[in-house]
C-alpha cells in the first residue's frame, strides 16, 4: 500500500498527525479529503511553526485550517521535526511514524520510510503505544490553544481501547519488548533510548541510512559510542553530499550507494538497523544521524519519533531489502562533497510569526506570539475571499478582542508590526465551526437526534424535546465509561481527573477573574463538553439567532438544506426564514375548526412544557444545578418567542401564542413563568449553579442572561400594550428589575463578556422585534 493511499482507508473517526514542513495545498487536496470521505473528520495536525509561517507567506493561508481541521504550530528549540500518522477508530488503530512529510515529495516524490503499528481486539498489548503517543502530543500543545483537549477527548470517547490509560509513562527499556515508541524527552534523548532499548545485546555492525549528516558527523560518532564502536556501514545517495572529510576521526567506517534503491527520487527515508549477538534492533523514523535529531532538545536540538522493532538476528536487511547493499561500495572521491550541512532542521524564518486568532461565539481574540518583532500595530483581518475586513487593534501588545459579525466572518488576519512589517497569514480557528464539522460519525438514535439539531432551521419544542433525549444517552454512556475504567488494569491521572471537579459559580467567576489578571485568558479550557446535548442544542439556537452561521467551506461535506420546516402542527409554513416570506393570517380571522383546535392544542403544548419544568425546578430546589438548567430555560424561552403573536398587525401561521388568555398559555405569562422559577428572589439559580472549569460554561451563562434580559422586556411591552394583560405588568416588572441586578453584577468583573452579551441582545433584537412588532425602541 502507498502511504497516502492509508488515509483513505475506512473504520477511523480520529486522525492525530505531525510533520516538519506542510504543504497546505498538497494537505488539502490528499489527505485531507480521502480521510473525510472514509468518515474520519476528527482531524489535528501538528507543524513546525516555522515552516508553517514559511509555507503561509509564500502560498497564503490554507482553505480548511481552522474550520475543518486543527492546525498546531508547534515549536521546539531547533525544530519540531517527528512525522507521526495516529489514526483511531472504534475498535482499532493504526500507528504510522516515519520520514515523510505532509507535503507533495512527502505523500508521493521521495523515497520514504514509513513503519506501522496496529491495534485490534486481537493485539490489545498495542494500546499502550497508542496512548504513548498520545501524551508526546500533549507536551507540544500551546498553553493557549483551545481546540486540541476538545478533539483528544471526542477521539477517545469513541475509543474504549484507549480509556483508563493516564499520561505520558516514562520510558522503560525492560517493558519494551520487541516494538517500541522512541522519542524526544526531557530527561531522555533518542540516542539514551536507542542503547536502552538494545540493552545489553553485543552489537558487531552497524548500518545507518540518513539524507542529512553533521558537517562533522558529531550525530554519528555519538551514535557509535552508545553502541559500543561497532563497525559502520553508511548507506547513502551519492550525489547528495556528504562530509567524506570527517571520516578520519571514525575509523571502521564505510560507505555505500543507495542511489538505485531511490528509483531516480530523493532519498529521504531514515533508518539505523544495530546487528547484534542476539537481535536486529531497527530504528526507523523521522530521525537523522545528526546531533540535534539523536539529543533532542534538552541539548538544544529537534523534535523526533521513531519506532524501534527488534528482529531476529540476520534478518532485519533482507525483510528491509538492503541485504545486496554491500556491492555497491564507495570510494570517497566518488562521493560529492559536503561543504555546508544538508540542514533540514535549520530553516530560515521568511515571515514572523503572527500570534493566534480565535473565533468563539462571534467574539473574536487575537493573542501575540512568543518572540514578538516589535511593537505591533494593528491586526489586519480578511475573509474567506481574501477581502479586507476592520482590523483589530490590540489594547496592549499581547491581545486583542473584538465582536465580529456573523456576515463579516474572519477567515485569516496578518499582525502588521511596529516599522511596517507584515507576519505570515494567520489561520482563525473558529471553534464553533469546528464543533460542527469535526463531529465524530454518530448512529442509532444518537445520530438521528443530532442530525436533527444540525439540521434544524427553525424553533419548535421538538429540538427541545432532543436535550432531555441525549441525556438519557449520554447518562448510560457515562455509566458504560465508568465500568470501563474500574476494569482497566493501567493506573489512571489522579491529578487529571481532579481538573474535572465541578467548581461553584462564584469560585469559577473568581479563577476566570485570577486569570485575566495573570495575562492567561485561555487558562480555564480544561475540560470539554462540546459534545455533550447541551453544547449541541447551544449551537442550534444561536444558528436560528445567526449569532454562529453555518461555514460553508467547513461543512461542504453536508447536506445544510433541510427540506421539511420544524413545525408543531401537521402542516408546514411556507418559509420560516423571514416573517414576510410567511403564509400570513389575521389573528382573529376566520377557522375552520379543526384549526382552532389544532392551534389550541399546540399552544397548551407549550403551556404544558412551562409546566413540567417547573415541576423539575421545585424537584431540584435547593440542590447544585448545571448549565444544562440554564440551556432548558433559554431553549424554552426562544421557541416561546418564536411563536408568540405580535403586539399589532398580522401573525403568521407559526405564531400561535396570544398576548393574553386568561387559562395561561398567552406567551408574557410563559416567559414571566420561567423567569421567576429562575431570577425570582428565592430562586435565584445563580446561587446554586454548578460549572466545569471550561470557558464554554460561561458562554451558556451568558446566552442565558441574554435571552431572559431580552425576553423580560419583550414580554413587559407586550402586556403593556395589551390592556387584558394589565394584571401581569408589576409581577414582570419586579422579576425584570431582579434580573437586571443580577446580570449587572455577573458582567461588572470581565468586560469581554458584556461583548458577547451585547451581541446576543443584538442578534435577537434582528431576530425578533419586526416579527413581534415591538419596534426600534429596545
Amino acid at each position: 500500500m502507498k502511504y497516502y493511499d492509508v488515509f483513505g482507508v475506512g473504520g477511523f473517526h480520529s486522525a492525530f498527525m505531525t510533520t516538519y514542513a506542510f504543504g497546505t495545498l498538497a494537505f488539502e487536496d490528499i489527505p485531507f479529503p480521502r480521510l473525510r470521505g472514509s468518515g474520519c473528520r476528527n482531524i489535528v495536525v501538528f507543524a513546525d511553526r516555522t515552516m508553517v509561517n514559511n509555507a503561509f507567506a509564500e502560498f497564503g493561508p490554507p482553505t480548511f485550517a481552522g474550520t475543518s481541521y486543527h492546525l498546531i504550530k508547534a515549536k521546539a528549540p531547533r525544530a519540531f521535526h517527528p512525522k507521526i500518522t495516529m489514526l483511531i477508530g472504534e475498535k482499532k488503530g493504526r500507528l504510522l511514524i516515519g520520514s515523510a512529510n505532509l507535503t507533495a515529495l512527502g505523500l508521493g516524490g521521495n523515497k520514504e520510510q514509513v513503519a506501522s503499528i496496529s491495534y485490534s481486539e486481537e493485539t490489545p498489548e498495542t494500546a499502550a503505544l497508542f496512548a504513548s503517543v498520545i501524551g508526546y502530543l500533549r507536551r507540544y500543545v500551546p498553553e493557549d490553544d483551545q481546540w486540541f483537549r476538545v478533539s483528544l477527548e471526542r477521539a477517545i470517547a469513541g475509543a474504549n481501547w484507549l480509556q483508563g490509560y493516564g499520561s505520558e509513562p516514562a520510558f522503560n527499556a525492560s517493558q519494551a519488548g520487541e516494538l517500541n515508541v522512541l522519542f524526544d524527552r526531557p530527561d531522555l534523548s533518542v540516542l539514551e533510548q536507542i542503547r536502552l532499548s538494545v540493552g545489553g545485546d553485543p552489537i558487531s555492525e552497524l548500518v545507518v541510512v540518513s539524507p542529512y549528516w553533521d558537517t562533522q558527523l558529531e550525530g554519528l560518532a555519538r551514535l557509535q559510542g552508545a553502541l559500543g564502536s561497532p563497525i559502520t556501514h553508511l548507506l547513502i545517495d551519492r550525489g547528495n553530499g556528504f562530509p567524506t572529510a570527517a571520516l578520519s576521526k571514525l575509523p571502521g567506517v564505510s560507505l555505500f550507494d543507495i542511489s538505485e534503491n531511490a528509483a531516480n527520487r530523493f532519498l529521504h527515508a531514515k533508518l539505523i538497523i544495530a546487528r547484534g549477538k542476539a537481535f536486529d534492533h531497527v530504528i526507523s523514523g523521522s530521525v537523522n544521524c545528526t546531533y540535534p535529531a539523536l539529543m533532542g532538545p534538552a541539548a538544544g536540538g529537534n523534535a523526533e519519533a521513531a519506532i524501534y522493532k527488534r528482529n531476529t538476528a540476520g534478518t532485519a536487511l533482507g525483510l528491509l531489502g538492503l541485504s545486496d547493499y554491500r556491492q555497491k561500495a564507495l570510494k570517497m572521491e566518488e562521493v560529492a562533497k559536503l561543504e555546508l550541512p544538508l540542514a533540514e532542521q535549520d530553516a530560515v524564518e521568511v515571515a514572523a510569526d503572527g500570534g493566534t486568532l480565535t473565533l468563539q461565539s462571534g467574539v473574536l481574540k487575537w493573542k501575540a506570539p512568543q518572540k514578538l518583532h516589535g511593537g505591533v500595530e494593528r491586526i489586519e483581518l480578511f475573509d474567506k475571499d481574501g477581502n479586507y475586513l476592520p482590523s483589530l487593534d490590540p489594547e496592549d501588545q499581547s491581545i486583542a478582542v473584538a465582536a465580529v459579525l456573523s456576515e463579516q466572518k474572519p477567515r485569516y488576519g496578518k499582525t502588521v508590526f511596529s516599522g511596517g512589517s507584515v507576519s505570515a497569514p494567520i489561520a482563525v480557528v473558529d471553534l464553533d465551526t469546528l464543533a460542527q464539522s469535526t463531529l465524530p460519525p454518530k448512529r442509532g438514535k444518537k445520530k438521528r437526534l443530532f442530525d436533527k439539531l444540525l439540521e434544524a432551521d427553525f424553533e419548535g419544542l421538538d429540538i427541545y424535546e432532543c436535550l432531555s433525549d441525549l441525556e438519557e444517552i449520554e447518562d448510560a454512556e457515562l455509566a458504560g465509561q465508568q465500568t470501563d475504567r474500574a476494569r482497566a488494569t493501567h493506573e489512571k491521572a489522579d491529578s487529571e481527573a481532579k481538573t474535572y471537579q465541578p467548581l461553584t459559580y462564584d469560585e469559577f467567576i473568581k479563577a476566570r477573574t485570577r486569570s485575566e489578571l495573570m495575562g492567561s485568558r485561555y487558562g480555564l479550557y480544561l475540560h470539554s463538553s462540546r459534545d455533550r446535548a447541551v453544547n449541541m442544542l447551544s449551537i442550534c439556537l444561536n444558528r436560528m439567532i445567526d449569532l454562529v452561521g453555518v461555514d460553508l467551506a467547513a461543512l461542504e461535506d453536508q447536506a445544510i438544506e433541510n427540506e421539511n420546516n420544524i413545525d408543531l402542527r401537521s402542516r408546514e409554513p411556507i418559509s420560516t426564514e423571514e416573517p414576510g416570506n410567511m403564509e400570513e393570517v389575521l389573528p382573529k380571522s376566520p377557522e375552520s375548526k379543526a384549526e382552532a383546535a389544532a392551534n389550541l392544542a399546540t399552544a397548551k403544548k407549550f403551556q404544558d412544557a412551562v409546566n413540567a419544568f417547573s415541576r423539575r425546578c421545585k424537584a431540584q430546589a435547593g440542590q447544585s444545578i448545571t448549565t444544562s438548567e440554564m440551556v432548558r430555560v433559554r431553549a424554552l424561552l426562544q421557541i416561546i418567542l418564536a411563536h408568540a403573536q405580535p403586539i399589532s398587525g398580522k401573525a403568521t401561521s407559526s405564531q400561535i401564542l396570544p398576548i393574553y388568555k386568561a387559562d395561561g398559555h398567552d406567551w408574557p405569562r410563559l416567559i414571566g413563568r420561567l423567569l421567576l422559577l429562575h431570577f425570582g428572589s428565592a430562586t435565584r439559580a445563580l446561587q446554586h449553579l454548578t460549572v466545569q472549569p471550561d470557558e464554554a460554561e460561561q458562554h451558556r451563562v451568558i446566552e442565558y442572561l441574554a435571552l431572559a434580559n431580552w425576553a423580560g422586556q419583550a414580554a413587559l411591552q407586550a402586556v403593556k400594550f395589551e390592556k387584558k394583560a394589565v394584571t401581569l405588568v408589576q409581577p414582570l416588572l419586579r422579576v425584570t428589575a431582579d434580573l437586571a441586578v443580577q446580570t449587572t453584577a455577573i458582567f461588572a468583573v470581565l468586560s469581554q463578556d458584556q461583548l458577547y452579551y451585547d451581541q446576543i441582545q443584538a442578534k435577537l433584537t434582528e431576530r425578533f422585534a419586526a416579527r413581534l412588532a415591538l419596534g426600534n425602541s429596545r
